[in-house]
């Protein structure tokens, strides 16, 4: 039998799973708002949650933000895409803002939290990216009903 074939992995070579293991994530964010705004306010406010409080905690109730407004919207306002029979309140604009930044917030730090308690983890990070996923897919159907 040779090295390949008793390799079990079809997609990576022997080395390649090796280098696998040497992988690292790490996030690096230039936006100017990232670094003037969240990133400063985000390293201040993960002071004030409890060591006990478990990062996903704060990553679910970022998403439950991103998905408030959607239920909201498509309750208050039918499913339809065509809206040209019902505006949308004014009101609706400042909750989802406000919805929006708390996500945001959570959304950032999550992570900051998950490293100032040493609970970083694949499964976390694994998470916390899904729920992102799946309140980008949100974010973008409210603004598309919004329009």
């Amino acid at each position: 039998m040779t090295e390949n074939t008793a390799h079990k992995n079809k997609y990576l070579c022997p080395q390649q799973c090796e280098n696998l293991k040497l992988y690292r994530y790490a996030a690096d964010d230039r936006g100017l708002a990232y670094i003037y705004f969240f990133n400063p306010v985000c390293n201040w406010w993960v002071n004030f949650f409890p060591m006990w409080l478990a990062p996903n905690t704060i990553t679910l109730i970022g998403f439950f933000f991103s998905v408030a407004p959607g239920i909201v919207l498509f309750s208050k306002y039918g499913t339809s895409f065509e809206n040209g029979d019902t505006p949308i309140d004014s009101w609706f604009f400042y909750f989802y803002a406000v919805c929006y930044f708390v996500y945001r917030m959570c959304d950032e730090v999550d992570g900051k939290q998950a490293r100032r308690t040493k609970n970083s983890s694949a499964l976390g990070m694994l998470f916390d990216h899904g729920c992102d996923a799946y309140g980008v897919n949100l974010h973008i159907l409210n603004i598309m009903k919004c329009l």
